[in-house]
């Protein structure tokens, strides 16, 4: 079934997405996601404001799933990186399922109801995103406990050296 939407209503849409993704934030961090237009600075806000539009037009295009993964990662991997639960990482995606009846008004329930299966596809995606990236998160600690464990081990091993070749002083 296809979605055909006017070019304003995919605007409005994606608009109201990252209003309400942002309002789910702390009023401070949502003032600043939508006001720092620097994606340096804010590199949540500029993925939001970059990756919603092609995120939205893959569900409403029928494309692949997997298409999207890199808009879904580069949203998703600064998340995991908050330390949110997955759940708060990935609920962005449910927010379409707020906005687009109130964009798209009274549509069929055929139509809502082909558009929520889509956005619980993406859902799947976006958790499958979220634990890949948290995956690669804790990989990356695990190797830099070892390696501090080998630089301390490796000091110990040194400073034992050098304490079994100085002469003794108790002679």
């Amino acid at each position: 079934m296809s979605l055909n939407l006017s070019q304003d209503d995919r605007t409005e849409i994606v608009k109201r997405w990252f209003d309400v993704t942002v309002d789910r934030y702390p009023a401070e961090t949502a003032k600043f996601l939508r006001d720092q237009s620097d994606p340096f600075a804010n590199p949540v806000g500029a993925a939001l404001r970059e990756e919603l539009e092609p995120i939205l037009d893959a569900l409403l295009d029928e494309q692949d799933l997997a298409s999207v993964e890199p808009s879904l990662d580069r949203i998703i991997r600064v998340r995991a990186l908050q330390d949110m639960s997955p759940a708060d990482a990935v609920s962005f995606v449910l927010v379409l399922k707020e906005v687009f009846p109130d964009v798209v008004g009274s549509s069929t329930q055929a139509v809502k109801n082909e558009f929520d299966r889509r956005v619980d596809g993406l859902l799947l995606s976006a958790f499958n995103v979220f634990s890949r990236c948290r995956e690669q998160v804790y990989d990356i600690r695990v190797k830099e406990i070892r390696n501090r464990s080998l630089k301390v081990m490796e000091r110990l091993n040194s400073w034992r050296e050098q304490r079994a070749a100085a002469p003794s002083s108790d002679a």
